[in-house]
């Protein structure tokens, strides 16, 4: 490195480009740190970018791991110049390698059949010294198999990826297949097992110079964040975040859109939505500088600002992004969901359903909720299947159906046993007293961990009889939120119930701690040490 930047700063520019042809292709895959490579770039001129085959290949894989995928493609063409090749065996060699691009270029643009089309023919054709853009094209295809719910697929091109990487030996390569593995792990709801890949990964990595910048360690970071926050621990997670943030960034690397899309939720979590669109807005601001196209980040970035506008109740926003994200990803002409965030079609619908459920649609959204559970099942996604489980026990206790919704409640649990508590979060808010005497009841380890994240009873006021009757936890959902300033309607949006039912709860507060009106409801709470 310090050869080329020291040749640069001289104008040798030939020297450079020379210094820059020893390196392997398999260790710019490995490291995929581009942001050196790019910054070199800027310095060569293109007649040298395009004097050698090696010098086209490696800076063609440089801009298509930046996500430049036009770039890319552009200097690939130019390999063509070098055709017929000295032998028959450079020849095979040489198409391989521009097939094994060619996938990589269609994933990034959302093309399915391209993708596996020139992947497949790859794996087929590059020899075995090629094994880092073998192992690319196997991560890519297991990728999409994610995308397309082949969870099977997925986890036998894992398990090839591993063994290739295992043979060669290269710490890298083998810290990326447990990142991957860690993926289909995770969205087969398998959450602890998925934490283990993760570790696993990074140990593979703690002998690696601490200084040197890797974005597979960045991404095994980030990825560990996303995964402790889906075991309800935000602070873990927020500091596994921000250090892959920061490693991610100096690699150029997009991963940094997981950081800041989960911080951004864990901000909206606790109401600081002006907090979460602000790091949002920092995510797009870099994939602007960093000259990534939209399909890469857009779709990932829209799908949180409409859970954040569902909380906030911002119904029309949601309403008219989730249309169009599901116009771009369902249907027979659906673009392929980006490469860290292969789910995403099954999220917006996650999402479609909440917004029927606040727009007086329940029928609506439980066939929605019932499908996507349905998907769950058949395909092993045992995350969707939670998540839209605990979206239909708030529905149906909204609708007061309680057998129902303990028998939803029940199926939710045994989805959850691969250690996953996340999508439980909005019950413990908002159905706090019925959630924990159905999990105190329950023998499954998932129940005793959830309890873990409940308020500690101790620490609730207890009313003083002789002055008020006990309030119900609803009751006291509903009390918070008057506190807060919430008119009937939002209260009404953000616990999923009527408009006739919050009027109820708002009569029997009243009546419980004999006040009239709200603003003396909640004076009368404080006094009382229900609000803090």
């Amino acid at each position: 490195d310090e050869a080329v930047e020291q040749a640069l700063r001289a104008g040798h520019l030939d020297v450079a480009a020379n210094l820059v042809q020893n390196l392997s292709e398999e260790q710019l895959l490995a490291e995929q740190n581009v942001g050196m490579l790019l910054r070199w770039k800027m310095d060569l001129p293109d007649s040298l970018l395009i004097s050698t085959p090696r010098l086209i290949v490696l800076y063609s894989w440089a801009l298509g791991l930046a996500c430049q995928l036009d770039a890319a493609e552009e200097l690939a063409s130019h390999l063509s110049r070098f055709l017929p090749a000295p032998s028959a065996t450079a020849q095979k060699s040489m198409l391989a390698q521009w097939l094994a691009l060619s996938g990589i270029i269609a994933r990034g643009r959302g093309h399915r059949e391209l993708t596996i089309r020139y992947c497949t023919e790859a794996l087929e054709s590059l020899p075995a010294k090629r094994y880092g853009q073998r192992l690319m094209c196997l991560s890519t295809l297991s990728n999409l198999a994610i995308a397309d719910g082949d969870l099977w697929r997925a986890r036998g091109l894992n398990r090839e990826s591993l063994e290739l990487a295992q043979r060669v030996g290269n710490p890298l390569f083998e810290a990326l297949a447990h990142y991957d593995r860690a993926r289909v792990l995770q969205s087969r709801g398998e959450i602890l097992r998925a934490l283990d890949e993760v570790h696993q990964g990074l140990e593979r990595l703690r002998g690696l110079s601490p200084q040197r910048l890797y974005a597979v360690r960045a991404r095994l970071t980030l990825y560990e964040g996303f995964l402790l926050a889906m075991r309800l621990q935000p602070q873990a997670a927020r500091v596994r975040l921000l250090a892959g943030i920061g490693e991610a960034r100096a690699c150029r690397d997009i991963s940094v859109l997981i950081g800041h899309c989960v911080i951004a939720r864990l901000d909206g979590a606790t109401g600081e939505f002006a907090k979460a669109f602000a790091e949002l807005a920092e995510a797009e601001r870099l994939m602007h500088i960093w000259d990534v196209p939209p399909i890469y980040y857009l779709a990932m970035i829209t799908l949180v600002k409409c859970e954040l506008w569902l909380a906030q109740g911002r119904t029309d926003l949601a309403e008219a992004w989730l249309a169009r994200l599901g116009q771009t990803y369902t249907g027979e002409r659906a673009a392929a969901p980006p490469e860290f965030h292969p789910q995403l079609p099954l999220h917006v619908e996650l999402q479609q359903a909440l917004l029927d459920m606040i727009q007086g649609q329940p029928m609506l959204a439980e066939g929605r909720l019932n499908v996507l559970h349905e998907n769950g099942q058949q395909t092993g996604r045992q995350l969707l299947s939670v998540m839209a489980l605990t979206q239909k026990v708030a529905l149906l206790l909204a609708g007061a159906r309680e057998p129902e919704a303990r028998r939803a409640l029940g199926q939710a649990l045994e989805a959850a046993a691969g250690g996953v508590l996340q999508p439980f979060d909005a019950l413990i808010a908002g159905h706090e007293g019925w959630l924990r005497s159905q999990l105190q009841a329950s023998p499954l380890l998932t129940g005793q961990q959830l309890l873990e994240h409940f308020p500690p009873v101790a620490s609730r006021p207890v009313l003083d009889c002789g002055v008020a009757e006990q309030l119900s936890s609803r009751e006291l959902a509903v009390l918070r939120l008057i506190a807060q300033g919430c008119s009937n309607q939002e209260i009404s949006e953000q616990l999923f119930i009527s408009l006739h039912t919050v009027k109820t709860h708002a009569s029997h507060i009243n009546s419980k701690l004999g006040v009239e009106r709200r603003t003396q409801a909640v004076a009368r709470a404080k006094e009382l040490g229900l609000l803090m």
